[in-house]
Order: structure tokens, then C-alpha cells, then sequence
């Protein structure tokens, strides 16, 4: 029955879609859609401000919604149609998740969509890779829905990563490009923001006055708590600081005991920015750390069942096995040692975020618009 709604709700766009853009004519007008958030990412406003840049006459419209909280519902019904209307009459499409429209509908020609996606890496599987796994897609609604169908352009972080996202969205790999992320560009450019942002994290934080900062940044295990006893119980100790940042949606795992901060008051960005070095799993935040020169450790204690459950396509373990460990006396060993060094953290900035070089937001809205319209 549920294949059924979802083959009916495709080819009723479909017509509904085709009426539009005979009735729609193309304007330069670029439209940013997204199921990430309920308002255009920090990624999107930096495109729109590129694009407006090089070409003042283009209009930009967003139409963002958090897929979580109404997908498939009446809400979320309307949402699509404005996006389809929006589409039938656009130049350029950006995008930085799986978007029902871009991926079903079958665009006039003129339309360039562009996939920035809402990560540099893809550390983890996601789309095609995690079709019928427990975290996944059915692999018969992902088929009749037509999932990351239609990419012109989809930028990543690097070269390495490239195959992992061509897999994941079952896209040739020549459209894959390493042009890194708004964000990176912006990363690059916020370093000087160190010091300040330390004074306001030993005011908010005196007990860590003095002592270099560790970040964990451990990803949401779905369905079983963090184990975080032995990363607190190591920490406990005069030379380092550790801040624990949890995912947003991890409502299972508690910290409690020992010294660590768990913190709300600053943001993962800003954490990574005034940290000395940062503990890293199967989360992209890797990328942000290695992209501003911070050392890197890999905090891996459960990578069979978390690969069995969501997928891996970079096991810390045995592409950077100088800093991953499975054991947590052994990571904060080599974190207190500070054991990471230049050629290991060579390879993890080249793996993760070598195609961020300062430029990406240009770079992006110059190849959209190459061809575009």
C-alpha cells in the first residue's frame, strides 16, 4: 500500500508539474530548497550573497523545511508545490539535501540543480549505500522516488571523497567536484577569532582557566547511549580540558562525573575554534578541525556495530590508524602526549577537506552559472 501512495503522489506531480511549466516562463531566478532546517543554512546565504555579487539581476528565493518535523504531511504537501512552481520558472536550483522535486520531476532544460549537500564528507554511508540498513531507505520507495536523481553539480571536500558521495547518489563521478563548502571558506577566514573566543570560554568556564582545551565531538548513536566513563575518568588531570559536545538530537547519553564540560553555551564551530585539539568519530566535524590546522584524534570504540547499523566509508581505524583507537585509555594517552603529528594530520586535512582551499563559494557559483540557462 505505502508503494502504492508513493507511485501515485509521483506521477500526480509529474502532471501537475507539467501544466506549470508550460504556463511558467524561465526567468533568472535561482531557488535554494532544503530539508535541513526550517530557514536557509549559513551555506545558503553565503551562495546567494556570491551570486548576487556576480549577477545583481539574478532573483534568489529560498523554501526550506525541516523534513523531520513535517515530511509528507499537509504542511509539507504545500512546501512542495511552491518548490515546483519555483522550479518550473528557474535558471539555477541549489540544494544541500534529497529534495522530492529535483529528484522526480523532469525539469525544463534550461534548469542547472546543484547538490552542495549539508556535509563536506561522507564519513558515514548515506543514500544509496544505506538503502534496507537499519538507518536507511527502503530500496523500493528510494527507486520509485527517483532518490538524489538529477544532480548537475555536486560538490564535496575532496578528491577522496568523490567516489563515496558518487556512490551514495548514484551520480556519474565527473559531476562530483572537489570544491569544498561556503562554510570552509568562512572557517578559514574566522582563525583570528581565537583568542577572544577563549576569554569568553574561561568566563563561562573558570574551572578550564589555564589548561589547553580537548573537544569531543562524538556523532548520535541511534538506538544505544555513548559510553562516556573512560574518556572522563582520563581526563580528569591538570594539563587538559575536556568539552563534551553531544549531537543535538541525542537525548540517551549523559555526562556525568569527573571534570568534563558538557557544553550548550557555545556552538560546535566556536568549540572547535578555541580548542587545542579535537576527538572526532564518524562525524564530519573532523573536517572543521583539520581544515583550521587543529590535530585530530579518532574516538572509534564501536565501529562493527555502528557499520552494520549506518555504514562507514572511512574507518578511523585503518585509514588514520596513528590517531584512532577503539580503547579510551589509549586515546587519552595520545592526546595527552600529543602524539598527532604533521605527516598524520597531512593526511587527514588532504582525505577530508584538501579541495577547501578559500575560494569555494566563488567556485561553485562560477561552474553553476557556466551553465546555467
Amino acid at each position: 500500500m505505502k508503494k502504492i501512495i508513493f507511485v501515485l503522489l509521483k506521477y500526480g506531480m509529474r502532471f501537475l508539474y507539467f501544466f506549470m511549466k508550460l504556463l511558467t516562463p524561465v526567468r533568472d531566478k535561482a531557488v535554494f530548497l532544503s530539508r535541513q532546517s526550517d530557514k536557509p543554512s549559513e551555506n545558503f546565504l553565503l551562495l546567494r550573497d556570491e551570486l548576487q555579487r556576480v549577477s545583481p539581476s539574478t532573483q534568489c528565493e529560498f523554501y526550506c523545511r525541516l523534513g523531520l518535523k513535517s515530511e509528507m504531511g499537509l504542511s509539507y504537501a504545500l512546501l512542495m508545490l511552491r518548490q515546483m512552481r519555483a522550479l518550473a520558472g528557474a535558471k539555477l536550483c541549489i540544494t544541500e539535501s534529497y529534495c522530492i522535486p529535483v529528484s522526480v520531476l523532469r525539469h525544463k532544460k534550461q534548469l542547472r540543480v546543484v547538490q552542495i549537500w549539508h556535509s563536506m564528507v561522507a564519513v558515514k554511508k548515506f543514500g544509496w549505500q544505506t538503502v534496507d540498513m537499519p538507518e536507511g531507505t527502503s530500496s523500493d520507495i528510494a527507486r520509485i522516488m527517483d532518490m538524489h536523481k538529477g544532480y548537475d553539480l555536486v560538490a564535496v571536500g575532496s578528491e577522496y571523497m568523490r567516489p563515496f558521495f558518487a556512490e551514495a547518489m548514484r551520480t556519474p563521478v565527473e559531476r562530483i567536484l572537489s570544491l569544498g563548502t561556503p562554510v570552509a571558506d568562512r572557517l578559514l577566514s574566522s582563525a583570528g577569532q581565537r583568542e577572544e573566543l577563549r576569554r569568553q570560554f574561561d568566563a563561562a568556564y573558570p574551572q578550564a582557566e589555564g589548561k589547553k582545551i580537548a573537544v569531543w565531538l562524538p556523532t548520535m548513536r541511534r538506538d544505544y547511549p555513548i559510553d562516556c566513563d573512560g574518556m572522563l575518568k582520563g581526563f580528569d588531570c591538570e594539563t587538559y580540558a575536556l568539552v563534551v559536545k553531544l549531537h543535538p538530537l541525542d537525548r540517551q547519553t549523559v555526562v556525568t562525573g569527573g571534570e568534563a564540560i558538557a557544553d550548550t553555551k557555545f556552538t560546535t564551530e566556536q568549540a572547535i575554534l578555541l580548542s587545542d585539539c579535537v576527538i572526532s568519530d564518524y562525524s564530519g566535524a573532523a573536517a572543521e578541525a583539520a581544515l583550521l590546522d587543529r590535530p585530530v584524534y579518532f574516538f572509534v570504540p564501536d565501529t562493527e556495530r555502528y557499520a552494520a547499523e549506518c555504514g562507514i566509508n572511512v574507518n578511523p581505524l585503518k585509514v588514520f590508524p596513528n590517531v584512532s583507537f577503539a580503547d579510551p585509555r589509549e586515546l587519552v594517552a595520545a592526546v595527552l602526549g600529543e602524539r598527532a603529528g604533521a605527516s598524520d594530520m597531512t593526511l587527514v586535512k588532504e582525505l577530508l577537506c584538501g579541495g577547501c582551499d578559500g575560494h569555494s563559494t566563488e567556485n561553485i557559483i562560477r561552474l553553476a552559472l557556466t551553465q546555467a540557462g
